[in-house]
């Protein structure tokens, strides 16, 4: 195992921090795309009743996160909860992930309790941070996102070491 991934989920703000976070870490990125695309205003209420509902659904990636020492998930924020394909992802792949954190997006401030939402599901994450999409490419953003990476260095660090 070695390296970071950074797997995001949908295009926009969400597929720009992951790229931002793979820069800074030197990781490889990878993109969660959901088999049944939501299209049109019936894909957009089925989408945030999936979320809503805690579902999952057909995904596809390519890479192995077990092969990594770290993965980090981005993702935006879909009716206060995980979107329905990154809830498969981590239902799937939490286990055999060592290391991880999330970093969440969303184009208003995220609540309280939808931070603590994802911190439930990824219990045992190195960081979970948040980011108002209004912020991104702002100074402040980008010491976050260090702050956020200095973190997963670290555990990296300490792993290089124990296996030396």
């Amino acid at each position: 195992m070695s390296g970071v991934l950074i797997v995001y989920y949908s295009e926009g703000s969400s597929e720009k921090i992951a790229h931002d976070v793979a820069t800074i870490l030197n990781g490889k990125l990878d993109k969660i795309t959901n088999l049944q695309p939501y299209k049109g205003l019936t894909g957009y209420f089925r989408m945030k009743l999936d979320a809503y509902f805690e579902n999952t659904t057909g995904i596809r990636f390519k890479e192995d996160p077990s092969q990594y020492t770290s993965v980090v998930i981005v993702s935006s924020v879909c009716a206060g909860k995980l979107p329905a394909a990154v809830r498969t992802y981590i239902t799937d792949h939490i286990a055999s992930m060592k290391n991880y954190g999330f970093i969440i997006n969303s184009n208003d401030q995220i609540s309280k309790k939808t931070h603590l939402h994802f911190r439930k599901i990824l219990k045992e994450a190195i960081a979970g941070h948040d980011i108002v999409n209004t912020d991104i490419d702002t100074d402040l953003y980008y010491k976050h996102l260090e702050d956020f990476a200095d973190r997963f260095r670290i555990v990296m660090d300490k792993d290089d070491q124990d296996e030396k």
